[in-house]
């Protein structure tokens, strides 16, 4: 499977950001966090027109790597995706990570220094959004209730292959099979604007779950199309 254009949903701390990054340096392809779109200073919201422009104009590029769920605007994602990565963590394991990174990340602002882990550019470490426990918690446990199932119609409905990760090992194989299977990049065309590329895609994973691609990998079982497979 050959892909220039990839969605990457699931659920909040399944690990989205640290794959997405991982795929963008294993492949070259420009990421975009639709969270450091969608969140603005003050942790305010862009109204729901404004909102879906934005998502289309960004589907509507000839590549990308778009990071983020966003229930309402799945269907112009996925309508555009050569493929679909959807990890689909325990709700617990998700929790539990969510909980440690909003640790870290209001640790890291105490003590004056960068996030090491990533941070939507209009939120800061001590934003609702980010230091409640409660709701952070209560998202990860819900989602498979509430946000998978407002996108299970758009999912299946799309021609793309929708490729479901339950654990860590198959998201790192269909990591290092996306990333020997991408096309190359097509050429700027004269006149349009950049995407609203990741800052971030490039930094260095030291120890992270993700390893570099490795271009001798076939896909896993693991990572099953979600049609064949019950959530």
């Amino acid at each position: 499977m050959a892909a220039c254009r990839i969605v990457v949903l699931g659920s909040p701390g399944s690990g989205k950001s640290t794959f997405s990054h991982a795929l963008a340096a294993g492949t070259g392809l420009p990421l975009i966090h639709l969270d450091d779109l969608y969140w603005r200073p003050g942790w305010s919201r862009p109204p729901a027109p404004e909102w879906e422009r934005t998502v289309a104009q960004l589907a509507a590029g000839p590549c990308w790597i778009i990071d983020g769920n966003f229930a309402g605007t799945v269907r112009q994602r996925v309508e555009r995706a050569d493929a679909v990565v959807l990890l689909d963590r325990h709700p617990w394991w998700c929790a539990a990570a969510l909980v440690r990174r909003s640790l870290r990340l209001r640790r890291d602002a105490l003590r004056g220094r960068q996030p090491r882990d990533y941070l939507p550019a209009g939120l800061a470490a001590d934003d609702p959004p980010v230091r409640s426990l409660t709701s952070l918690v209560r998202k990860a446990a819900g989602f498979r209730g509430r946000e998978l199932r407002a996108m299970r119609s758009a999912l299946a409905a799309c021609a793309a292959p929708v490729l479901r990760c339950r654990s860590r090992r198959s998201a790192e194989r269909l990591l290092r099979h996306l990333s020997a299977r991408v096309r190359p990049l097509p050429p700027a065309r004269p006149g349009t604007e950049p995407a609203p590329v990741c800052t971030c895609a490039q930094r260095r994973h030291h120890g992270g779950p993700y390893p570099h691609p490795s271009p001798s990998f076939s896909l896993s079982r693991h990572a099953c199309p979600v049609r064949e497979r019950s959530t």
